[in-house]
């Protein structure tokens, strides 16, 4: 059975993917392939939508100051992930998440994905820029912080036990 956190999640990514359609245009293929991935027990869902979208608010809407505000230009976009456990389908919401866009040839670049509240939801968003035409490879890096390990032994105390960062790529095309 799907989890109320997952459905919200798919909800999210869906509509994101449904606005980016009304966007685009119809010979358009652009988008995420395969916006769901997981590893090492979390599930990532990525969005990809035009910051066009955020920019239509009002000044005082909170979605218009996010992230330092919306930046111009017409390939500016904004990336949103959501992060789930996947044995308990909780929602992930204490993680650095970062996104680290690679194009062809090898140029690199990495923005940090703040945490964001969506219909209710936390999720973790941020802007960048994608050029039109190219294939870009997007890792969702999510790293968690360190949490209390208890001991196999009654004699011993608990102790932190860090949690190694996971990353899932994906693909991302901007017509």
């Amino acid at each position: 059975m799907i989890s109320k956190h997952i459905r919200s999640a798919i909800a999210l990514v869906a509509a994101a993917g449904m606005f980016a359609a009304v966007m685009a245009p119809t010979n358009s293929h652009a988008g995420v392939v395969d916006g769901v991935r997981t590893a090492d027990g979390l599930v990532m869902y990525l969005g990809v939508v035009p910051a066009a979208t955020v920019r239509g608010h009002a000044k005082s809407h909170p979605e218009a100051r996010m992230h330092g505000g919306v930046p111009a230009g017409s390939h500016s976009m904004h990336i949103v992930a959501a992060v789930f456990d996947e044995a308990s389908g909780a929602r992930i919401t204490d993680a650095k998440v970062r996104a680290h866009i690679t194009e062809p040839g090898g140029l690199q670049r990495t923005i940090r994905l703040e945490p964001m509240t969506v219909a209710g939801a936390l999720t973790f968003g941020g802007f960048t820029t994608f050029q039109r035409g190219i294939k870009y490879r997007i890792g969702i890096e999510v790293e968690r912080p360190p949490h209390m390990q208890s001991s196999p032994s009654k004699n011993t105390p608990p102790r932190m036990h860090r949690v190694p960062a996971v990353t899932a790529h994906f693909t991302y095309t901007h017509d």
